[in-house]
């Protein structure tokens, strides 16, 4: 089972409808504080195992933290849907004694909305909101976030990786700093990759699969040769995960769409389908969980929550797994970001907590040991910080797999509030296009421009 606050992030990525079967599945609610749950069993095992991988060094860092401790004072209002990390929080406030944070729970579905009607009735507002991905887009567009590169920010962007630019950035200008890491590789059942492809090391893996047109190819000859009893992917909507965050560009251009860019996308998920190396399993129900315990399937998307939180929950047996580059690269799936709304009151004490969390090498050594990789670029140049490994990965660095490999080859597209309106009419299309092999490309293209014009005919198509 997920842990609530995980839960959240996992469903950053996803689109409602799957999100609401991943909760249904796992007898939590979306519109829940995954706060009031506290630290479950699954967290604590996950804390604990990154801080078993923690060094002396990270350590000793995280005990220097407050060595040095400011005197600045006073109070910041927090929005969030989870309790902050406590090892993080502790180390802030060893470094700022004097600074309180007041934590006000907003589930993570309802910061949007909470944040019009506080701006509707003039009432005031917080001074950082977590900020969940699925969320992102909505918030972002009403144009309430502080700019993090004027003054009294300064943010170096540099950092951040490159790939969060463009994530977290409204006309050019960083608007969020974030939280969680959520770059995403593939993750293969090695005693199949063995059997069907000769190999299950990582690398001889990345060099046999440069692109997807690879995967499809001896894709083939692993359904030829296992009879059929062995495919490359559950379901159409774990491609389209993947493929959907490699894309060239963005799906939109303000109220535009970019359709080459939607068309490739169909074209490649008929593709995949036409080929019969993908079954027709719908992503985040029983029977897709079920799989990962199974022996059926070839590859599965993990992004850096998988491990844990779907892989590990659902798969006991210890090192059956590898990681590896995607074919075309890293992508990114969820995550949370803070930001400062325009006008709070105490934007420089929260912006002393958004820095010393997400960027400082002390807040990532903090962040770490509550089981959490932040996105400040210079401590993964440390290899015993990106050190990291998972039972059900055995021995394997996947650390190392994620943070400098995967996040070498990550690219990441700007999107807006449109995107979500095309996110819920793909789980329409994705569904019939797994199950009905004469819905081709024209077919999907001309349903989600009906139901996109139905939902907001604002859109046009070029």
């Amino acid at each position: 089972m997920l842990e609530p606050r995980w839960m959240k992030r996992v469903g950053a990525g996803l689109s409602a409808a799957m999100l609401i079967s991943l909760l249904a599945g796992c007898g939590g609610g979306s519109g829940n504080s995954s706060g009031s749950n506290g630290n479950t069993a699954a967290n604590d095992s996950a804390g604990g195992n990154a801080a078993a991988n923690n060094t002396a060094s990270d350590n000793n860092a995280a005990a220097n933290v407050g060595s040095s401790a400011d005197k600045t004072e006073g109070e910041f209002v927090l929005w969030t849907w989870e309790p902050e990390h406590k090892t993080a929080m502790d180390a802030f406030h060893k470094m700022y004694p004097n600074i309180k944070v007041k934590r006000v729970n907003v589930s993570a579905g309802d910061v949007t909305k909470k944040l019009q009607t506080t701006i509707a009735s003039g009432g005031e507002l917080p001074d950082v909101i977590r900020i969940e991905a699925g969320q992102k887009a909505k918030i972002f567009d009403m144009n309430v976030l502080e700019n993090l590169e004027d003054a009294p920010y300064n943010t170096d962007k540099g950092l951040l990786f490159d790939y969060d630019i463009n994530a977290f950035s409204v006309d050019g200008h960083l608007v969020a700093i974030p939280d969680d890491m959520s770059i995403a590789g593939i993750a293969y059942l090695k005693p199949l990759a063995k059997q069907y492809l000769g190999t299950d090391d990582p690398k001889q893996l990345e060099a046999m699969f440069p692109d997807w047109n690879a995967v499809i190819e001896k894709g083939k000859e692993v359904v030829a040769n296992s009879g059929g009893k062995v495919k490359m992917f559950p379901g159409l909507g774990d491609v389209n995960t993947v493929l959907r965050g490699q894309r060239s560009a963005p799906f939109f251009d303000g109220d535009k769409m970019n359709t080459p860019v939607l068309k490739q996308l169909l074209t490649d998920l008929v593709n995949f389908r036409d080929s019969g190396i993908v079954d027709k399993l719908d992503q985040w129900t029983p029977a897709w969980n079920a799989t990962f315990a199974q022996s059926k399937y070839m590859f599965a998307m993990s992004p850096v929550w998988m491990p844990q939180y779907v892989i590990g929950a659902n798969d006991k047996a210890d090192g059956r797994w590898g990681l590896m580059v995607p074919p075309s690269g890293g992508y990114i799936t969820g995550g949370s970001s803070h930001g400062i709304p325009k006008g709070a009151k105490n934007a420089a004490l929260a912006w002393k907590w958004i820095q010393f969390t997400s960027m400082t090498q002390e807040g990532a050594t903090a962040q770490k040991q509550d089981g959490v990789f932040t996105h400040f670029k210079p401590a993964y140049d440390d290899p015993a910080f990106t050190k990291w490994t998972w039972p059900s990965f055995g021995d394997q660095d996947i650390g190392e797999k994620y943070f400098k490999d995967i996040s070498a080859t990550t690219k990441a597209v700007p999107e807006n509030v449109n995107d979500l309106l095309l996110n819920d009419v793909m789980n329409i299309v994705l569904q019939t296009l797994s199950k009905d092999n004469s819905f081709g490309v024209d077919q999907a293209f001309d349903k989600i421009k009906t139901e996109l014009k139905a939902k907001a005919p604002n859109i046009t198509f070029e």
